[in-house]
């Protein structure tokens, strides 16, 4: 049985590390436009992760927030996962794909890690090594596409108001089905990272549970 001490340890360290890099963009990093900094997925994302890193600490303490626990993170680690997938390679192909050329401030390493991959790895390790009661549902797949979707649509919105795009990688698609398309490609990656974390979890906690249509369906019967 994992730690429970330990893993209140990580989880907070994490927040504390996701909270730093929230301040950071905040107070060093203006953003003008509609949509401010929750233009840019890397802060959508952040944000999620600290709310379920919160709730994993209230969960840990007091017994309580479990299936919000649980909904927060079946999104947040693979959200997490794809933003550090992405930026990484992209920052180092051609990091004006990701930052507007009229940009003058340079993110600090520390700053810089602290919003691209100290969030995925704490999501990551909590995920898979210490989520005993994890229970691997369709339900998350669902969410993980709502979520694509959503936020397909606020960027959308934001450039309507701001007339750019949060991203310039955006901005080198013809038109709305390459950017769709896009969107949707990111979907099945994230999906497909959520079932590599779920078969991580498998592999470390053998037996663990799954949820299928036909439970959802008795659920919904009861």
């Amino acid at each position: 049985m994992p730690s429970k001490g330990l893993n209140l340890l990580i989880v907070a360290a994490g927040l504390g590390v996701n909270l730093y890099g929230l301040y950071g963009v905040k107070f060093g990093l203006p953003i003008v436009g509609y949509g401010g900094h929750f233009q840019f997925l890397t802060i959508v994302g952040l944000l999620v992760a600290t709310l379920s890193f919160m709730a994993r600490i209230v969960n840990l303490l007091t017994g309580t927030l479990r299936p919000v626990y649980e909904a927060l993170t079946a999104i947040a680690a693979p959200v997490e996962g794809l933003i550090s997938a992405l930026y990484w390679p992209i920052v180092l192909y051609d990091k004006k794909m990701l930052v507007p050329d009229d940009t003058v401030f340079d993110l600090p390493l520390i700053l810089d890690v602290s919003l691209h991959l100290i969030p995925t790895i704490v999501c990551w390790v909590d995920f898979m090594v210490f989520n005993t009661e994890f229970k691997r549902s369709p339900i998350h797949i669902l969410a993980i596409y709502a979520f694509t979707t959503i936020y397909f649509v606020w960027v959308n919105i934001c450039y309507e108001h701001n007339g750019y795009w949060p991203y310039p990688l955006l901005g080198m698609f013809k038109n709305d089905a390459q950017r769709g398309a896009f969107f949707l490609g990111c979907g099945w990656l994230c999906s497909l990272l959520y079932k590599i974390i779920a078969k991580g979890h498998s592999m470390i906690h053998p037996g663990d549970k799954r949820e299928t249509v036909k439970d959802l369906k008795d659920k919904k019967s009861q």
